[in-house]
């Protein structure tokens, strides 16, 4: 084979291979990644090795307090070539803009002791707000608070939403965005009119039409971001309707890829935001749970490796007393700023709370099929939108989802019921996340026959609750 022909004596024969890759960000071990690849690599063939140590993304201090971890860990591959500033920033301060506009942090990296999960939250909704203070040109999304496990971001997510912070969340699978009502009727829309030119402004126009009647909700603001981009690059000129068409699936399919919702402060474990980049992140504690195992450790520590490198320009690492996260031990230098945040919260009572998406396996989907179309279901489904409160309602051994009337629009599945007949005292609130599509070719092969209608919705719910 064409790999074979790396031993030919004759250039014009040998194939060239180039392998990259990074073992200081190896977090994947459960997944069977392994660095051993690379290794071998090198073993079985003659190489030569480059070391890419540019850091193009992050500040100075970042980039010292990034080097400061990792080189605690003994099994690396490029432990004589730490992670440098690229070389075009090099005169600039290692605080990068911040040593100018924070007078306080100069950019450097915040190491910040809290003694609950709830100052912790408070922490950093205060030093959101003071950075876009000082800073008003800084957007929701320029932020990141990630975590090492997802449960420790419930009581953050709790605080931003009193405060009516816009957030994106990860979802354990993408929905098919193509199946949501409000792309839906925008599909359907754009479809009718496959054959016209158009202008972007003259699909604003008819989404500005539909929200006369709806209300705005994360969907309608993810299809007026795409339309936005959309206009900006094709500096809003006259072309055929089918390519919008083209690239707002193509947008839909790329969004169910990265199976993130919603728009704002982005919320995730570092494990989901592995690839990403953030201006300003903060690392939250209270889930570094490390094993006396050495493989084990050094994994962990290239977990929070990988979540302080996601940060461009300020880095907050959160240390919960009295059991904080024992790697910032590590850090010492001026790259760092210890403080400790005594803040006072009214956010009583909140922690605890959990989010919880239900997964289609625990919604019975075809429920509203087996009534007909002129059925009241159907108009109370149309009526029931993103955001909107549901409630679970137990009959017997079911559990159905009532509207504020009473009036039954869906129900769990058998497996749903059974998992949250014993959590329904635990549960705030039901929140309806989307409105989901199904066509009568959905239905799985022997149901079909009971199908009464050729199309109908459910609903994709989150539940907030207590830990049991």
């Amino acid at each position: 084979s064409a790999i074979a022909g790396r031993s030919l004596e004759e250039k014009d024969s040998q194939l060239t291979l180039l392998a990259v890759g990074d073992d200081d960000q190896n977090i994947y071990t459960f997944r069977g990644a392994n660095v051993r690849f690379i290794r071998r690599f090198q073993e079985d063939y003659p190489s030569e090795t480059i070391y890419l140590v540019e850091n193009y993304r992050s500040s100075g201090h970042i980039i010292a307090a990034s080097n400061a971890l990792i080189r605690t860990n003994r099994d690396r591959m490029k432990g004589d070539h730490p992670i440098q500033i690229n070389h075009a920033r090099k005169a600039t301060d290692p605080g990068g803009r911040w040593n100018r506009l924070d007078p306080v942090g100069q950019g450097r990296i915040r190491i910040v002791s809290i003694d609950s999960r709830i100052l912790q939250a408070e922490y950093i909704k205060t030093e959101i707000e003071r950075i876009k203070e000082l800073d008003p040109k800084t957007r929701w999304q320029d932020f990141a608070v990630l975590s090492r496990a997802k449960s420790t971001l419930s009581t953050v997510r709790t605080v931003f939403e009193k405060a009516e912070y816009p957030i994106r969340t990860t979802l354990e699978k993408g929905l098919s965005l193509h199946r949501l009502r409000e792309f839906q009727l925008i599909f359907d829309w754009m479809v009718s009119n496959e054959k016209e030119n158009l202008r972007t402004s003259d699909i604003q126009k008819h989404l500005s039409v539909i929200l006369r009647e709806r209300k705005m909700n994360i969907w309608w603001k993810i299809i007026k971001t795409f339309l936005d981009d959309y206009q900006e690059s094709t500096d809003d000129s006259i072309l055929p309707c089918s390519w919008a068409i083209d690239r707002l699936y193509e947008f839909a399919a790329e969004q169910r890829r990265d199976k993130v919702i919603g728009q704002g402060i982005f919320m995730s474990t570092i494990h989901s935001a592995k690839g990403m980049e953030f201006p300003h992140v903060f690392i939250t504690d209270g889930d570094w749970h490390i094993s006396d195992r050495k493989d084990q450790w050094e994994e962990e520590l290239r977990v929070l490796y990988v979540g302080m490198t996601r940060a461009e320009e300020n880095l907050h690492l959160l240390k919960l007393t009295p059991n904080p996260n024992p790697f910032l031990r590590e850090f010492r230098g001026n790259f760092m700023m210890p403080f400790t945040y005594r803040g006072k919260t009214d956010s009583v009572g909140i922690d605890g709370r959990q989010y919880e998406i239900l997964g289609l396996e625990h919604i019975y989907m075809d429920y509203a099929a087996n009534f007909s179309e002129k059925h009241q279901i159907h108009e109370q489904l149309s009526k029931l939108e993103a955001g909107d409160s549901v409630f679970f309602c137990p009959k017997n051994d079911k559990i159905e989802i009532c509207n504020g009337n009473g009036i039954c629009l869906a129900r769990l599945s058998q497996e749903g019921s059974k998992y949250w007949q014993n959590r329904l005292k635990n549960v705030l609130d039901v929140r309806v996340l989307a409105m989901y599509q199904r066509n009568r070719e959905d239905a799985a092969d022997g149901f079909q026959e009971r199908i009464q209608t050729d199309s109908w919705e459910l609903p994709i719910l989150e539940v907030v609750h207590t830990a049991q």
